[in-house]
C-alpha cells in the first residue's frame, strides 16, 4: 500500500548557500569602544610626570568610552574632575563591560574605590605622609589590566595610550624630574 503523494517524512529540499568566513580581527583603534588603557609603566611614570592629572585623564577617557558603550548620559568631564567620588561607578561600570567577555576584576571596585579616596585625601597630610599621594595611580592598576585584557579580546586599540608622545616625554623628564628632586629631598630631611 504505497501513496502516491509527498513523503511526511522526509526531509524539506532547500538550496543552501555556503557562508563566506569573516576576516580575522585585527587590532583596529575604535576610540569609541577601547577602554584606556596605557601600559601600567606608562600609568606611573606619567602620573609623576603631570603630578597626578595624568590620572584625571585616565578616568575622563574611560568614562567617555563608558558613556558611548552603555549608553549613559554621564558627563566625563566632570566625573573625571570629582573622580575621588565617581571611582567606585567608574570601576564597577569598567567591571560590568570587561564581564561580557569572560574577564573579571582582581579587587572588589569598593575597596579599589576607598583606596583611591584615601590616597587623594594623603596630599592634605602632614610631612612626611603627604608622600603618598603620589601613588593614586596604584589603585587603578587593577582596572587598567582589565582594561588591557578587555581591548585585547576584542581586537580594540588605542595607539595613543600605547605609546609615548613629545608631550609625554616632555613630562615625564620636567616635571618628574622635580618630583623626583622633591622625593630626594623629604628622605633627605
Amino acid at each position: 500500500m504505497q501513496s502516491e503523494g509527498p513523503n511526511p517524512y522526509q526531509a524539506p529540499v532547500a538550496a543552501v548557500s555556503v557562508a563566506q568566513p569573516l576576516p580575522p580581527r585585527a587590532a583596529v583603534v575604535d576610540h569609541d569602544r577601547a577602554l584606556f588603557a596605557p601600559p601600567a609603566l606608562k600609568l606611573m611614570l606619567m602620573t609623576f610626570g603631570t603630578l597626578g592629572l595624568y590620572v584625571v585623564y585616565w578616568f575622563y577617557r574611560n568614562w567617555k568610552t563608558i558613556r558611548q558603550i552603555e549608553g549613559s548620559e554621564a558627563w566625563p568631564f566632570w566625573r573625571a574632575v570629582f573622580s575621588p567620588l565617581w571611582a567606585y561607578t567608574c570601576f564597577k561600570a569598567m567591571a560590568g563591560i570587561a564581564e561580557g567577555r569572560r574577564r573579571s576584576l582582581a579587587f572588589p571596585p569598593g575597596l579599589l574605590a576607598l583606596a583611591y579616596f584615601l590616597l587623594n585625601l594623603t596630599a592634605r597630610a602632614p610631612d612626611p605622609w603627604w608622600i603618598f599621594c603620589f601613588f593614586i595611580f596604584v589603585p587603578l592598576l587593577p582596572d587598567n589590566s582589565l582594561a588591557r585584557q578587555y581591548n585585547q579580546a576584542e581586537g580594540i586599540g588605542d595607539e595613543a595610550a600605547e605609546g609615548y608622545s613629545v608631550w609625554n616625554w616632555l613630562a615625564i623628564v620636567i616635571v618628574g624630574g622635580f618630583v623626583a628632586l622633591g622625593f630626594l629631598g623629604a628622605l633627605l630631611a
